[in-house]
């Protein structure tokens, strides 16, 4: 019962009439182009502030850049030859700067050097009713760009070295920004960090974040789909790459507990989840996210989607590769409960030769590598394809094992119904069995395939709850 309360309460701050966030006079000086708000040489009025991150994990370590007053550029150390990046943050509940935009400022400058890293604070206008914050989201936008085009005539910026981070409904501020910039002068990148869902779900492009508001646009989502009604971050692809962490919904270590005011801390820390990998990527290079393009989560889960040709695979965070993915399609990944969040990811086939009716086979699996050894994973094997005997399922481990020298499966008891099957022989019930044939895994980050057989290339006969190991095949079938 808490929790429904909880989940009525969210969605009571979260949904209010679309039709009032869409009634907003899109006429106003906020939504104009940013090229008709000086034509009286009246500087536009600028609702929101902009703070340099210089150093420190406290906003009062940061130096305010005060649009049109350029003094504030020397006393903040603005350097006009660099890059700049925006972070933006999104509704505020509490009013306070949260700790994750210094850790990802910080990491930023740690990453790249010479760069200007900014701080958008609309906290003034961020700390009310969720459908007010979203209509004031326009005027944060407008407030970006007023700031860009002033730099852009000020320090000759390019809008090409323009990168905004947003988060959740920052993500849509950024889009409204980008927005007014078009043709050569677009801006050069916008990621959004689960961008927000309630209201903006399902509306035109120009309601939103979209693909038109930069250059590139890239996108993480990791609390979008959760299975039980409550939608925090939009589903739907916003960028030119889309990625959906565990599917884009509860993410690992985000348990279920409650704390003030009633927001279950699962959904904060689900939502959040996206501003942490993007800020892993830049702490951990050597341990960059790999993530596969895939129809949706389910077709994932069952291996099917570990390609990497025709752009099918790309790294998660700021080290994206900037490619347009024209089919549409999100890219998923695994990820770990904690950083450096980066897990490796296999494709495990099972070629079964017994099993002429479909079924699902519960097992776990342990791999062997030079570098150790994985713990047992569970994985659900289903039928690839209607036609063949391959039964296939997506293990992902938390280190990289090296070269693979061995497996062990183990059928597990449970999900073992008989009246799934139809034995080749008469002999069912306590004799059923699974006959491996062979198994291939695939390590999706080298693309690398390997063949396991039972010992002496043997076909193994598996029984509930018994585990076999399997080593390398002597003579491998490469068309398998």
């Amino acid at each position: 019962h808490a929790y429904s309360h909880s989940l009525s309460l969210i969605l009571s701050l979260f949904v209010s009439s679309r039709d009032s966030f869409l009634s907003v006079n899109h006429s106003t000086s906020q939504d104009k182009s940013v090229q008709q708000t000086n034509e009286v040489n009246v500087p536009p009025v600028v609702k929101s502030t902009f703070h340099m991150h210089l150093q420190g994990n406290e906003f009062e370590d940061t130096c305010e850049i005060i649009p049109f007053n350029s003094s504030t550029l020397h006393t903040c150390n603005y350097n006009t030859s660099s890059p700049l990046m925006i972070i933006i943050h999104g509704w505020s509940i509490n009013g306070l700067m949260e700790e994750w935009i210094f850790s990802m400022a910080s990491a930023l400058k740690t990453k790249l050097e010479h760069v200007n890293v900014l701080i958008s604070d609309w906290r003034p206008l961020a700390l009310q009713p969720y459908s007010v914050a979203v209509k004031n989201s326009r005027q944060v936008g407008f407030d970006v760009a007023t700031l860009l085009q002033w730099l852009e005539e000020t320090t000759q910026l390019s809008m090409d070295k323009v990168h905004l981070i947003g988060y959740s409904v920052g993500a849509h501020v950024a889009g409204f920004a980008g927005s007014q910039f078009k043709g050569a002068r677009k801006l050069g990148r916008i990621t959004g960090l689960d961008p927000a869902g309630p209201i903006f779900q399902k509306v035109n492009a120009s309601e939103k974040l979209s693909p038109d508001d930069a250059k590139f646009v890239d996108a993480i989502h990791t609390f979008s789909k959760t299975g039980i009604g409550l939608v925090v971050g939009i589903s739907q692809n916003v960028g030119h790459i889309d990625f959906y962490p565990n599917g884009g919904s509860v993410q690992p270590g985000c348990q279920m507990t409650f704390i003030y005011p009633g927001l279950p801390k699962t959904i904060k820390c689900a939502h959040q989840r996206a501003v942490h990998l993007f800020t892993d990527s830049l702490l951990h290079t050597d341990q960059q996210m790999t993530a596969y393009q895939c129809r949706d989560s389910a077709a994932f889960d069952r291996g099917l989607c570990l390609d990497c040709k025709k752009n099918r695979c790309n790294t998660l965070g700021y080290n994206v590769r900037r490619v347009h993915n024209k089919n549409k399609k999100g890219f998923y990944l695994k990820t770990g409960s904690q950083t450096p969040f980066k897990v490796y990811h296999y494709q495990i086939k099972v070629l079964l030769l017994n099993l002429i009716e479909p079924v699902k086979v519960y097992a776990s699996i342990s791999i062997t590598g030079t570098n150790g050894k994985s713990t047992y994973r569970p994985v659900t094997l289903t039928q690839e394809h209607v036609e063949n005997t391959t039964y296939s399922s997506l293990v992902a481990v938390g280190s990289e094992l090296g070269k693979l020298q061995a497996l062990r499966l183990r059928w597990e008891k449970e999900g073992t119904i008989t009246s799934w099957w139809r034995c080749v022989t008469s002999m069912c019930g306590k004799d059923t069995e699974l006959r491996v044939a062979r198994i291939r895994l695939k390590y999706g980050e080298s693309q690398e395939k390997t063949w396991f057989c039972g010992q002496g290339g043997d076909i193994v006969h598996l029984k509930p709850s018994e585990e076999q190991e399997f080593v390398h095949c002597q003579h491998k079938n490469k068309n398998q």
